[in-house]
């Protein structure tokens, strides 16, 4: 009876290990499972679980796409605002509106980064922006960039390259604060 239980505990931490790292893994039977007798009551299957543990494995996976779908949505909304900042770039400062849509970029370009498995860093531009126009024109590239990223990484793989995009927005967003009024 203690074995059939300690299978269990076993059985649930192995399919939670799982979730975390691949949600789309097919579980099979172990190879010695293959060849045994089915018929007997004590040859039950290692990865045989009730329907309570698969409704939370589902569960599980839901929430994880729906954090996901979150961060595709953070993502779409940076690339947005960036391009409405586009209009100001031609201006030589930025007003009180442009202030607040810099503190939402930079607010959720963090949380992007966050989801991405990433924290602060420094990064250093290749190119520095001298103007609010050029500030502002990388600010889009980048942010389109990190934005087509985040869509084609899949939500189970830690994305240095979403990560690295999200350091350069963030260090973009500092020269920008140069020219706020």
């Amino acid at each position: 009876m203690n074995a059939k239980i300690s299978q269990r505990l076993l059985l649930l931490s192995v399919l939670i290990a799982l979730l975390s790292v691949s949600a789309a893994a097919q579980i099979r039977p172990a190879p010695s499972d293959i060849g045994a007798d089915k018929s007997s009551p004590d040859s039950k299957s290692v990865f045989e679980t009730t329907p309570g543990e698969e409704m939370h494995v589902r569960r599980l996976l839901k929430l994880a796409e729906k954090d996901y779908q979150e961060n595709v949505e953070r993502a779409r909304e940076v690339a947005r605002i960036s391009n409405e900042l586009k209009d100001s770039a031609k201006a030589v400062t930025l007003g009180f509106a442009e202030k607040k849509k810099l503190e939402k970029l930079e607010k959720l370009t963090r949380r992007v980064r966050s989801e991405a498995g990433g924290s602060d860093s420094e990064v250093t531009l290749d190119r520095i922006p001298v103007d609010l126009e050029s500030t502002i024109l990388r600010l889009v590239d980048a942010s389109e960039e990190m934005r087509k990223e985040v869509e084609k990484t899949p939500r189970q793989v830690v994305s240095t390259s979403v990560i690295d995009r999200a350091n350069q927005i963030l260090e973009i967003l500092q020269f920008a604060r140069k020219f706020i009024q």
